[in-house]
């Protein structure tokens, strides 16, 4: 793996996608960064950071053995592989995905993950994999709902070329291992990609507050369909199948 270095940049994601662009062959490339000016998150949200206090990168895969139509796989490959570096330093029982990508510490968001994929025909290419991870900082910004770090949580400070390290072995490993075997793999291998996403679901099976077409309900997750929509059930039974953006999670 090749890693690159920067003080401050506009985004790790965007400076790999446009290497992408302009037809360079980035796969096993990361771009790190002590500070991003315009840091991404899912849709129009923003990441903000404090500089040199966390873990802000990107890294390229290939995963041109996936077909296009199941590209949820790699999502939930990276959220699964979040937890598994992270539960060697946080307890485990503590540790969530809420739907689709961000890594939660109770009720608190501790990561987020950007995902950029390139499709080729129907099949998959490169994919740039953007992740923050709160790790020093203990100040957030007022705007901010829930962040937490993991020097919140523990009071201790972490070193952060280590874990990135843990993070971009795991990452490799699984793609690395689901290329040689294809896929299924990705369901049926050791890493359990699939199990492992709905054993740390946030609020699989419970009855919880969101808002759906403007109205606040009660409603429980029960899974999710092959393009990674979440499905839930109200309390008269009625399925509702959500895309990004179209259900928010409530307190």
């Amino acid at each position: 793996m090749k890693i690159t270095r920067f003080k401050t940049l506009e985004s790790t994601n965007a400076y790999l996608q446009n290497l992408l662009n302009e037809g360079v062959d980035i796969v096993d490339n990361i771009v790190v960064t002590d500070f991003q000016t315009s840091g991404k998150g899912q849709g129009k949200n923003v990441w903000q950071s404090e500089d040199g206090k966390n873990l802000l990168f990107s890294i390229a895969l290939d995963m041109s053995f996936l077909k296009a139509e199941n590209q949820f796989l790699l999502t939930q490959m990276i959220s699964v592989a979040m937890i598994n570096v992270l539960k060697k330093y946080l307890p485990e029982e503590s540790l969530f995905i809420k739907w689709p990508n961000d890594i939660y510490f109770n009720s608190k968001k501790i990561a987020g993950i950007l995902i950029k994929n390139e499709i080729k025909g129907m099949m998959m290419g490169t994919s740039i994999i953007g992740i923050g991870l709160n790790v020093n900082q203990t100040s957030f910004d007022d705007n901010l709902p829930n962040p937490i770090s993991m020097k919140m949580i523990t009071g201790n400070d972490f070193n952060l070329e280590t874990i990135l390290n843990d993070i971009c072995l795991e990452l490799r490993a699984i793609s690395q291992q689901s290329m040689v075997n294809g896929q299924q793999s990705m369901v049926n291998s050791q890493w359990s990609t699939v199990n492992g996403y709905i054993k740390h679901l946030y609020r699989y099976q419970q009855w919880a507050s969101y808002e759906h077409e403007g109205v606040v309900k009660e409603m429980m997750i029960i899974g999710y369909d092959q393009f990674g929509r979440l499905l839930l059930k109200e309390k008269n039974d009625r399925e509702v199948v959500c895309d990004l953006k179209e259900i928010s999670f409530k307190v």
